[in-house]
Order: structure tokens, then sequence, then C-alpha cells
């Protein structure tokens, strides 16, 4: 099951990422493209949450395999990036409300609504970063245990770059 995890999980982030390159990156721009493509948009935000809900019992395996060797980078590791997979599905669910408003009111109230409440404080904004460092300690523990050679160990670490925040898109920034 964590293998295939580990396989199911980035393939979704791609195809999430590969569905919204072609728009801008931050949230006006992303608003608007779901207002003239909702399908698109629907899919690549969905592809997206389901891809960090996907990693986690790869990231439980890989921890187990690295444990056995450095139990600290393992823990560590992988709390971490459970926790910062936790933060990108709460934002999932206020990519969703977001849209959901250019339905039911306009794409410019949306706007309005995300932009005056862009700031607005949750808990789980904190939970970015930890993840950030979470992939990074991940792929040093990966690499150092032998679980994986340095090629997956960069790429296992390039989880770093996916986007963070509410509404971002992939590309144009």
């Amino acid at each position: 099951m964590g293998g295939l995890s580990l396989i199911i999980g980035p393939l979704l982030l791609l195809a999430a990422a590969l569905l919204r390159v072609q728009f801008h990156y931050f949230y006006d721009a992303q608003l608007a493209a779901y207002a003239e493509h909702p399908v698109l948009i629907t899919a690549a935000y969905s592809c997206f949450v389901l891809g960090c809900l996907f990693l986690w019992p790869g990231i439980i395996t890989l921890v187990r395999f690295i444990g056995m060797k450095h139990p600290a980078l393992a823990v560590w590791g992988g709390m971490l990036t459970i926790l910062g997979l936790i933060g990108r599905v709460f934002h999932g669910g206020i990519d969703h409300l977001a849209f959901q408003l250019v339905n039911v009111q306009s794409l410019e109230h949306a706007i309005k609504a995300v932009n005056d409440s862009y700031q607005a404080f949750h808990i789980i904004r904190y939970f970015n970063g930890w993840m950030m460092a979470g992939w990074i300690l991940l792929a040093i523990g990966a690499y150092r245990s032998g679980t994986m050679g340095l090629i997956r160990s960069v790429a296992l670490a390039s989880m770093f770059f996916l986007p963070l925040g509410t509404l971002k898109g992939g590309s144009k920034i």
C-alpha cells in the first residue's frame, strides 16, 4: 500500500500541476480560470487534494524504512510532512469555498472575499513551513539510511517546491 501510495500521490500532484499550468499563479487569476473553465480547474484542484490524501500511507512506509537506521530523521520528517499534507487539504477546502463563491455570487465578489480574508489567521497556515522542512528531512533520511539513492532522494526533496497556500496555480509567477 505504501509503495502504491508513493506512485499514485505524486502522479495526481503532477496531473494537478499540468492541468492548471496555463493559468497565472495567484488567487485572482485562479478564480478567473475557474469562472472560464470550471471543469478543468475543479479537476486540477481535486487531483491536488487527492494527491495529498494518497501520500500519507507512503510517508508512513518511508518513515518505517528510514527509522530502522535514523529514527530521529524518520519521526521528525514524517510528522512534519504529514502535518503539512493536512494543511494542504485544509487549503483545498478553502479553495473549494472560493470557487463556489464564483458560482453563487460572482467572480468579482469571490475575488473581493478572498482578497479581504487572505491574511486572516488560521493555525493551519503554520503547517506549511513544517511540511517544507519535512520533505527535506525525509529526503536526507532516505538517502542516509540507504532507503533511496541520491536521484530518488533529490526527487523526494523536490516536493519542497509544491505551491503553498490558498488558490495557488503552478506557473507564470
